[in-house]
């Protein structure tokens, strides 16, 4: 019997205020406590896209309900502090069009979230998390790439002893085997070419150079195939040249291992258990 407007603004009281949900600090919004559905609803506190997942569903419901007639989508926050709410298209501007988040782009920036926050290489000077890889792999020139502090190599160095130990799951150092979860659900909803790559890095730490080979291919395939203009961008250079690097390496390993994994590849893809 109330307005649209009153009706939102009721569901956010009821959210934010009588519920108390909040957004997790700057400093841990891609941390794996503020994207994990069940310790958000128990800390009423986590990150943009999950408390934007939990309004999403709400929402669902009311319609499931028959208490929502009118097309309602997310109004994602782009900002450090804002608060997902519903946003009524009916009273859409176009100003407002960066900020609407649908159900397929909010699963999208979930698996990107989580591929974040799941990398098992944290620590680098590059944004990109291709390179903060193909960093650890040796596929970038130094002279052409970041400084590296004692810290961050040390901090690499160690993930790659881990992941050669069969160690794939470390507290503030990345989760190898839900990253490549996340990059696979990426993949099959075909957003970007790009996850075909970060997929193949991860492929080659984990010694199964083979898929990695196919992966990077198909990458290559659907880029040049999208007729882009070639970027100027100094970081997309960098990737592209550590593409190339990790293709060379690639076709060298087929030449003389035939394949070969290390046996852990084969142990710990085949245990269920945990890899701690």
């Amino acid at each position: 019997r109330s307005s649209r407007e009153n009706f939102l603004e009721s569901l956010e009281k009821y959210l934010y205020v009588k519920k108390g949900f909040r957004r997790s600090t700057a400093n841990n919004q891609a941390e794996p406590q503020a994207l994990d559905l069940h310790s958000v609803l128990t800390h009423r506190s986590g990150s943009a896209v999950m408390l934007s997942l939990i309004h999403s569903e709400i929402l669902k419901m009311l319609r499931l309900w028959g208490l929502l007639d009118f097309d309602v989508e997310i109004f994602f926050p782009h900002d450090p502090h804002g608060l997902p709410r519903a946003y009524d298209k009916q009273k859409s501007k176009e100003s407002d069009q960066p900020h609407i988040m649908t159900v397929q782009m909010l699963l999208e920036e979930i698996l990107r979230n989580l591929k974040h926050a799941f990398w098992p290489f944290q620590r680098g000077a590059a944004d990109s998390l291709f390179l903060r890889a193909a960093n650890a792999a040796n596929c970038i020139d130094k002279f052409n790439g970041f400084e590296d502090s004692g810290y961050r190599l040390a901090s690499t160095k160690a993930a790659q002893r881990r992941l050669d130990r069969g160690v794939w799951t470390s507290v503030h150092f990345g989760d190898m085997r839900r990253a490549l979860s996340a990059c696979e659900r990426l993949i099959l909803l075909r957003t970007d070419p790009k996850e075909m790559r970060d997929y193949s890095i991860l492929l080659y730490h984990c010694g199964l150079y083979e898929q990695a080979l196919k992966f990077l291919k198909l990458y290559q395939d659907m880029k040049s195939s999208s007729a882009q203009n070639p970027s100027t961008d100094p970081v997309s250079n960098l990737e592209e040249d550590a593409v190339k690097k990790l293709i060379v390496r690639l076709n060298l390993i087929a030449m003389e291992e035939g394949w070969t994994r290390p046996w852990y590849v084969r142990n710990y893809l085949g245990n269920n258990s945990e890899p701690w």
